[in-house]
């Protein structure tokens, strides 16, 4: 491992010369994922990759999982149909274990535990926060392999109103309108979305609308009221593995949410947040319709999360927050259940001296069915020299078993295990962060998870598959990424992980984790007029089963993307998905789809 290390480190210094950038080097960029405050992207302990909305366009894809797949450490698990729930992973966290955020607001559901992207709309996103790493000290259950916070767009003065289309491969239309403005103190922004698709597989239709609002109020510069609300319908067939396909299961999905959010300064040194929220997530699958054989699901989620931010001097901040939620699940299978649970976090960052800075924090968790839990964090950057940076990180995180493990009807085959534990995690990584020359960042982490506990479904002394408290797993590796601004005409980016993911008691690979992941692309802007890019990724081969007996094969896939603006207004785009026509799978049975052609207009009004 060592010499595969050093070899791909200098090979990425190289790389970076000629292949890196979605993440603009700015070590002044504001983010706010890590603490919960604004804070320089520099000063983070923690790694936290940035997808402004430039590089959303630039990259030409439609859905924001393609847009995350393109990100360090992150991949989507995709089974290849159009409205199938597409999920995200971490470092070789489970999709249960990255919690999904929007705004700050929670997206992940206790239903299963899993955040569909599919419900999240570009049109509605102003940029996009990776933290990768432990995140349970200021979010809680969920965040053990990191979090993903989409920052959503609020109205402005001279904001465009834009009109945007793509038609394509499988019948594809796609359709985002937006429309946002600022006046005097009251401003507003809103989104919609219209997307369809036959798919590349006989039951694969795709249907969705999707509706985003944004309502804020300036009282003076220091107090400020926003009100966000939303709508989701996505309805798609389920066809299943091509080896044993239905051709009449259909799911149908309703979500909505409210999200009501108070900031205010109350000296130069004193800072309030408050947010209300609510989420409710309805699902339906349908067996057959002659006799009609459908299943409901609706999970409702409430809750509350406040932090007050003191900064003492130029030296010392700290932050002291409370949350409070509470789930519901109504369901035709599970029945009809509710948990809730609170939390007290810290967090602190000292500033050591101009070139070191130390942060740390605690959280308290009590859960009404599981009882407490404790996340300790805590972080360390030093600036070398002017342009190299160490930083380290250190962070204990869980998840909280979802409504479906607990609950899951009892029958001849499987049943669900109330008795469930929490799944528990211990990570650390640190590295190193290089500026060697304007415009170039060349990063090193290497990082280590070690999980407890862990919920499998697994058949107990009569044969019943129930969840379980059962393995210990341990994953661990290093990512290298290198991001380049030539100049304003060419952007680059690379990103190399090496992940080792083993069951502890078996001694076999997790399944669905890549040891060697690749990823590459470039931008290039001759003219004010042409956009012309490209982005590839290459994965080697994974385990689909327990046992390592079923590997599905590596893949190189690559996409083109180009677009041309007539006049400063009217913008037209081509772009080719899979170039190469790879045949390729990410899950066993489920064929992705071949090469796909898409073209567009965008005008701004």
């Amino acid at each position: 491992m060592l010499k595969k290390f050093v070899l791909l480190f200098g090979f990425c210094f190289l790389a970076a010369g000629i292949c890196a950038a979605q993440e603009r080097v700015d070590l002044g960029q504001i983010v706010v994922t890590p603490t919960k405050m604004e804070q320089e992207y520099g000063q983070s302990t923690q790694q936290v990759s940035v997808i402004g909305e430039d590089d959303i366009k630039s990259s030409g894809q439609i859905q924001i999982a393609d847009v995350l797949d393109l990100a360090p450490s992150v991949d989507i698990w995709d089974q290849g149909l159009a409205g199938a729930v597409k999920s995200p992973h971490i470092r070789g966290s489970t999709a249960e274990q990255v919690l999904v955020l929007m705004d700050g607001r929670p997206l992940n559901t206790p239903r299963d535990g899993f955040t569909d992207l599919n419900k999240i709309s570009l049109a509605n996103i102003e940029r996009i926060e990776i933290l990768r790493g432990a995140a349970s000290t200021m979010y809680g259950s969920s965040a053990v392999g990191g979090a993903i916070n989409v920052i959503t767009k609020r109205g402005s003065e001279d904001m465009p109103t834009q009109l945007s289309t793509k038609f394509g491969s499988f019948a594809t239309k796609n359709v985002k309108f937006s429309h946002g403005d600022k006046i005097d103190n009251f401003d507003y922004f809103i989104s919609y979305e219209y997307l369809a698709s036959h798919g590349h597989r006989d039951n694969s239709d795709y249907l969705a609308n999707i509706i985003n609002t944004k309502i804020g109020y300036t009282f003076n510069p220091d107090h400020d009221l926003v009100l966000s609300a939303g709508y989701y319908n996505g309805e798609t067939g389920s066809p299943g593995p091509i080896t044993f396909q239905d051709l009449d299961d259909q799911r149908e999905t309703f979500d909505r949410y409210f999200d009501l959010t108070y900031k205010g300064k109350f000296s130069e040194h004193q800072d309030l947040t408050v947010k209300f929220f609510h989420n409710r997530d309805r699902l339906e699958f349908i067996e057959t319709f002659n006799p009609l054989d459908k299943s409901s699901h609706t999970a409702k989620v409430y809750g509350v999360d406040g932090y007050y931010v003191h900064r003492f001097n130029d030296t010392l901040r700290t932050t002291l927050g409370g949350t409070y939620q509470d789930d519901k699940i109504n369901s035709t299978q599970t029945g009809n259940h509710s948990y809730n649970f609170k939390g007290i976090y810290f967090d602190s960052e000292l500033a050591l001296s101009e070139r070191a800075s130390l942060q740390g924090g605690v959280r308290w968790d009590n859960y009404s069915h599981f009882g407490d839990r404790v996340s300790p964090r805590g972080g360390l950057i030093v600036w070398l020299s002017d342009t190299i940076q160490f930083h380290s990180s250190y962070g204990s995180s869980y998840r909280a078993p979802t409504f479906n493990e607990l609950y899951w009807p009892e029958g001849m085959w499987a049943g669900g295990n109330p008795n469930l534990k929490p799944e528990l995690a211990w990570s650390v990584d640190g590295g190193f962060a290089a500026y060697p020359v304007e415009g170039l960042k060349v990063d090193l982490t290497v990082f280590k998870t070690r999980f407890e506990d862990l919920i499998q479904w697994v058949p107990d002394a009569f044969f019943v598959w129930r969840p379980m408290n059962v393995s210990s797993a341990v994953t661990e590796g290093f990512e290298i990424e290198a991001d380049y601004e030539f100049n304003d005409k060419l952007n680059s980016y690379f990103s190399y992980t090496y992940l080792a993911a083993k069951d502890l008691s078996t001694k076999k690979w997790l399944v669905r984790r890549s040891r060697h992941h690749y990823k590459m692309g470039l931008l290039y802007k001759p003219s004010d007029e042409w956009e012309l890019g490209f982005n590839a990724a290459y994965r080697t081969k994974v385990f689909e089963d327990v046992n390592n007996i079923n590997p599905l094969k590596h893949y190189f896939v690559m996409d083109l993307h180009m677009a041309y603006n007539i006049i400063d207004s009217i913008q037209i785009s081509f772009d080719i998905k899979n170039l190469f026509d790879r045949i390729y799978e990410e899950a066993d049975n489920y064929p992705l789809a071949g090469r796909a052609f898409y073209g567009g207009v965008k005008i701004n009004f």
